[in-house]
């Protein structure tokens, strides 16, 4: 992408999965189907890291726009 994202930018099911992601700051990579996962990391807004999902700073401040 060639701007920041925005909540806009999201489906509802990709920006509840973002928001699952950083209620627990930390979820396996098998808690979020591989369509949404690949989408939300491409995007800036996750990373993956020792075998689970973590939100960016970008993912943080995304989950809290209003769409």
């Amino acid at each position: 992408m060639d701007h920041f994202a925005r909540s806009s930018d999201l489906t509802a099911a990709e920006l509840i999965c973002l928001r699952h992601i950083i209620a627990r700051s930390f979820v396996s990579k098998g808690a979020v189907p591989l369509i949404r996962r690949e989408r939300l990391k491409s995007m800036g807004l996750i990373s993956f890291g020792m075998g689970g999902l973590m939100p960016t700073p970008t993912g943080r401040i995304v989950a809290r726009m209003i769409s």
